[in-house]
């Protein structure tokens, strides 16, 4: 269908954080069938007169251009039509985004056959309103924010657009549905008053929310927003604005909303979190700001190149006063059936039932570790996130499309890139390997042998890039020869990696790599065998028996009967994570396990007296998959009643998602998140160890 499209933009040079509107006129007759086929570089939101139609690019990747099949027979009407497609062009590398040169390509289909081609024939123009070039960086991660001008006038079309060299021809179908746009939820004026603004000098924009002066009206009644509530907020004598914050209810993930009137041209504030631990949204932890220019009047704006994640909104108007018709987060959701957890015991109903909120946040073009600070797709996130929606939601779509996605991402060291797609190079090796144990998994649940098939040579291919690092005994180096490499393992002291992070050649052989290999080995031999390739698998199982061998000769101590997490054996370091991960891998043969699994079972020292790092949420899958493999009856009861309390605390501190880490908001220098797919863990362990 888009064999006589055209890649085109608005201009022949095309500059970061720049907007083009197309303007797509057709004619269409009764009782046919439309639908628009797209594909853009970054994003793009659809209209029909003042109706967003559709929106969102997929994520992809510069040789994997990514097409969306857009219906339109509830917006075409006889005769002539006409559309507008808005074109947000990012340009720079980030954690979700591959640079790419700006463009559109798009054909109008009647029945199936194109009648509208792009091309330089179609009439483009700035986009009016969106100011270009800001370069507001929200993260490193998630990119741009943007800066809107309400009292910029509609410019006329040109008469043709300019072509663009770089992007593919052979474009794809979108690997999964849609994202659909939800109603309006109510918002409640949790405080609002007059500040006063600060005056000094900030390296960025959301400092000047964080640092305002706020005076709170305590005796305003409470507003509802969406419910037919207004909020009129007015400013004293000496206050130089209005602010209000705004509560969603419930953690959310989707575009700002507004609907406020004004009675002058002012400069509005939007920052988000997740949290008033401060007393007002958190905004300058990294940069979470978005900036509007409103018009005198009624200003309506929905934003839809931006997914907020939060739970508070917070709007600072730099005027006398403003009357809130609405100010929130209209929900961006995939379409999923939820399989009810219904259990009768009312606190594990309850954590299933957050549980779920925290997956389905985090879960719209790909699997997100978080809808607030980064919105990346990980291996090892995703695997907690994948395993978890198996029972949730019962489909194998979604977790197929991304780990389809994930084999566009190996580098020329034969890695996979830190998230997908990703434009910005930090590998974590160990993530690398939790690639097999995802598409083992997903094998065992979808029963999906042909794309398990088809992928297995990019397997192969994946784990000789470890292979090639062994010593004659096996075991492999941690990646260092290179600044760029992250050995990560988890967030707790001295598994971060971050300490040897731009030290070349400081070498040292790490316990819990070397299980996570033996591990992806053994997980590469059980694809095999279902494949049918018996040979590859016995070959497999061999070198992880190898493998382990090797683990408790470098790194068990028989003194203290746990294994070391590196080989510097004077080190005394121990961590939960890396002897659950030597048990789960088999490396425990004529050893004494019974410390281990005491330290396991505590999540720490147990009574060794020794310092043994505890496991995160994150790891916690390991540790219990660990305990269960060893004796599912003696240890199930102990991970639920862990599961129950860590959850429980979570939830008596008002969670309606569940955080990155047991530390919350307070963890990563205030930067912890509220809201982590890899933490629904209970959705799995529930259900397998129900009676």
């Amino acid at each position: 269908m888009f064999e006589q499209c055209k890649w085109i933009w608005g201009n022949a040079q095309a500059k970061p954080d720049e907007y083009t509107d197309f303007k797509l006129v057709f004619n269409a007759e009764a009782g046919k069938k439309y639908a628009l086929n797209l594909s853009c570089d970054t994003d793009y939101a659809l209209y029909c007169g003042d109706r967003l139609v559709s929106f969102g690019q997929y994520g992809d990747y510069p040789d994997y251009k990514v097409y969306d099949t857009i219906s339109l027979d509830d917006v075409v009407r006889p005769g002539e039509n006409e559309l507008i497609l808005t074109v947000w062009y990012q340009g720079v590398d980030t954690q979700v985004y591959i640079k790419k040169p700006a463009g559109a390509i798009f054909a109008v289909t009647e029945d199936d056959k194109a009648i509208l081609c792009s091309s330089e024939s179609i009439p483009s123009r700035v986009t009016p309103g969106y100011v270009p070039y800001q370069e507001i960086q929200i993260t490193v991660q998630l990119g741009y924010s943007f800066l809107y001008d309400a009292n910029d006038e509609a410019k006329p079309f040109n008469a043709g657009s300019a072509l663009v060299e770089g992007l593919p021809m052979e474009l794809f179908p979108r690997p999964i549905k849609k994202l659909e746009l939800a109603d309006r939820p109510m918002a409640t004026v949790v405080q609002s008053g007059g500040y006063y603004a600060y005056k000094g000098n900030v390296k960025k924009l959301s400092q000047y929310m964080d640092r305002a002066g706020l005076v709170v009206r305590t005796d305003e009644p409470v507003k509802v927003l969406g419910a037919g509530d207004s909020a009129i907020v007015e400013r004293l004598e000496g206050e130089d604005g209005v602010y209000a914050i705004l509560d969603m209810g419930t953690e959310t993930a989707g575009f700002l909303d507004m609907d406020f009137t004004v009675d002058a041209p002012c400069d509005v504030m939007i920052g988000w979190g997740e949290h008033l631990l401060d007393g007002r949204c958190r905004t300058s932890i990294r940069n979470f700001i978005m900036c509007y220019k409103a018009k005198a009047g009624r200003n309506q704006f929905l934003h839809p190149f931006r997914r907020l994640g939060c739970r508070y909104v917070q709007i600072f108007v730099a005027n006398k006063s403003v009357t809130l018709d609405y100010v929130g987060v209209r929900e961006t959701f995939y379409p999923l059936n939820v399989k009810q957890y219904e259990s009768g015991n009312l606190l594990r109903d309850r954590i299933c039932q957050v549980a779920v909120n925290t997956l389905r946040q985090c879960m719209h073009e790909h699997y997100e570790d978080c809808p607030w600070r980064e919105q990346a797709l990980y291996t090892m996130d995703s695997r907690n996130q994948m395993l978890c929606g198996y029972y949730a939601f019962g489909e194998t779509e979604f977790p197929r499309a991304s780990l389809d996605l994930m084999t566009h991402g190996m580098r020329e060291d034969g890695l996979l890139e830190i998230t997908y797609p990703s434009g910005i190079q930090v590998p974590i090796p160990s993530f690398s390997l939790a690639y097999f144990i995802q598409m083992w998994e997903y094998l065992v649940y979808s029963k999906d042998a042909d794309f398990l098939r088809e992928k297995y040579p990019f397997l192969q291919k994946l784990l000789g890039t470890f292979l090639r690092r062994q010593r004659e005994d096996g075991l492999i180096n941690d990646f260092n020869e290179k600044a760029e490499y992250w050995n990560f393992y988890e967030w707790t002291y001295g598994m971060i990696g971050l300490e040897t992070m731009n030290q070349t050649g400081f070498m040292v052989i790490p316990a819990p790599l070397n299980a996570m290999l033996s591990l992806a080995i053994q997980k590469l031999a059980n694809i095999a065998e279902a494949l049918g390739y018996d040979a590859d698998a016995t070959a497999y199982r061999t070198e992880a028996k190898r493998i382990n061998a090797a683990i408790v000769k470098e790194f068990y101590n028989p003194e203290t009967k746990l294994f070391e997490s590196f080989d510097c054996r004077n080190r005394g370091d121990y961590s939960v994570l890396t002897n659950s991960l030597c048990v789960l891998c088999g490396a425990t043969e004529g050893v004494d396990t019974s410390v281990m699994l005491a330290c396991m079972v505590d999540n720490g020292p147990a009574d060794t007296g020794l310092t043994v790092r505890s496991s995160t949420l994150s790891m916690n899958a390991f540790r219990f998959d660990a305990l269960l493999s060893v004796d599912k009856e003696k240890y199930g009861a102990s991970i639920l009643a862990e599961i129950d309390r860590i959850y429980m605390e979570m939830l008596q501190k008002d969670a309606t998602s569940f955080w990155e880490t047991a530390l919350g908001a307070a963890d990563f220098e205030g930067a912890g998140s509220l809201c982590h797919g890899w933490s629904a863990l209970p959705l799995y362990y529930y259900e397998i160890l129900k009676g």
